[in-house]
Order: C-alpha cells, then sequence, then structure tokens
C-alpha cells in the first residue's frame, strides 16, 4: 500500500511542471515582446531623428529638383535616365513550322531628351514595322533566356538608330515578354 501512497503522489508532479511550464512560454513571449519594442523605440525614436531625417529628405528632393531644371542637359554625362517612351504591345506570329506560336512583347526606349522623344515619336510608324518585320522572323527559342533578350535588344537598338539617326536611342527595355 505505501508503495500505491507514492505512485499516486508522483503522479501529480508531472501535472504541476506541465502548468509551471504552461506559464512560462506566455512569459518569455512577453518579454521577447518588450525586448523587440525596445530595440524598435531606440532605432526609430531617436531624438530629433525621425521629424529631421524627413525634414532633410524634403530638403534634398527639393534641391535636386531645381538642380534637375538647370542639369537636364547634363543627364547623360553624369549617366542620369532620359525620357523614356512607351511603344503599344507588340503581337507576333512566330517562325516555327511545327507549332503555331505567338509572343507578346512591351518595349519602352530610353532617349536623351524631350527633343529625341518627339524625333522617335515622328518615326513610330517605321519603328513598328522595322520591329515586326525583325520578330516575326525569330522562333520560340530564339526569344528564350537572358542572352537571346540582349541579342534582340542589340538588333533592335541598331535598327532604331538607322531609322532616326539623329534621335540617339540610349537603351531599350523589354518591359513584357510573353511566349506562348
Amino acid at each position: 500500500m505505501a508503495e500505491d501512497e507514492a505512485k499516486t503522489e508522483e503522479a501529480p508532479a508531472p501535472k504541476e511542471a506541465r502548468a509551471g511550464g504552461g506559464k512560462l512560454v506566455p512569459i518569455l513571449l512577453a518579454v521577447n515582446t518588450l525586448l523587440l519594442a525596445a530595440v524598435l523605440a531606440t532605432l526609430f525614436l531617436k531624438p530629433g531623428g525621425k521629424h529631421e531625417g524627413a525634414e532633410k529628405v524634403a530638403a534634398a528632393r527639393e534641391h535636386g529638383a531645381a538642380e534637375g531644371k538647370h542639369e537636364a542637359s547634363k543627364a547623360g554625362a553624369k549617366g542620369a535616365p532620359g525620357p523614356t517612351l512607351r511603344l503599344p504591345d507588340f503581337v507576333i506570329h512566330l517562325r516555327d513550322p511545327e507549332n503555331e506560336r505567338y509572343a507578346r512583347v512591351s518595349f519602352e526606349m530610353e532617349v536623351e531628351d524631350e527633343k529625341a522623344k518627339e524625333a522617335v515619336t515622328l518615326r513610330m510608324p517605321q519603328i513598328r514595322d522595322a520591329f515586326l518585320t525583325y520578330l516575326s522572323d525569330r522562333t520560340a527559342e530564339e526569344l528564350r533566356g537572358g542572352d537571346a533578350i540582349a541579342r534582340v535588344k542589340g538588333v533592335l537598338t541598331q535598327k532604331l538608330s538607322e531609322i532616326a539617326p539623329g534621335s540617339p536611342v540610349r537603351n531599350l527595355y523589354v518591359t513584357d515578354l510573353i511566349v506562348q
């Protein structure tokens, strides 16, 4: 009988241990949350940090906008992006004798200035014709992968410089490409 009493006395001990352990988890979570809040508070609420930083950003933007007007012609020398012109989407029937394959491609051109943008806009029918002619002669494999896209962009950039020689195109961006 003494053994039975010892067993009954030992049985409640694990329940109490579990109950104590169950209280420990919420306490640890609360401490962890307080520590995280303290770290975030020190990072974001430094004396004069948030408001002063916002004022500095606004002042820098205003200063940059004022300089941008004076240095618009120097944008190419500094590498700043120029104006862009989005071309209408191209839907092309690809050259593939075994399958009916199509591609939808979107381009955006970066030019040097607004004058070049106007010159390119005037040549849009010739540009679309050259792009469609070149792209419709490609296969799906010739449009897959980064190297293939770089080759296509290089050829099309060359065609752009032939079509509109007085308005240099800085860059040609593929903004969408779907091959089906």
